[in-house]
């Protein structure tokens, strides 16, 4: 079955509806995350707006990405 097959499959069908069905005991649960805040100058904010809307990516996933890049390549020193 291919990828648009079972999507369309599941779209019209409930595992419940399957005698044999059971619920997994796999809980999937997001590691904590902290909250941090930081004031930047309003230039900076204009660069980072600019670059969210030229990449469709959210404010702050962008500058998400950009701290966890930063993170990456000083741990690998």
């Amino acid at each position: 079955m291919n990828d648009e097959a079972l999507a369309d499959f599941w779209e019209k069908h409930e595992p419940e509806e399957f005698p044999d069905w059971e619920e997994g005991g796999l809980n999937f649960k997001r590691p904590p995350k902290k909250l941090i805040q930081l004031r930047l100058d309003p230039h900076d904010v204009r660069i980072i707006d600019r670059e969210s809307k030229q990449s469709g990516i959210d404010r702050a996933q962008l500058v998400r990405s950009w701290v966890k890049e930063k993170i990456s390549q000083l741990e690998k020193r």
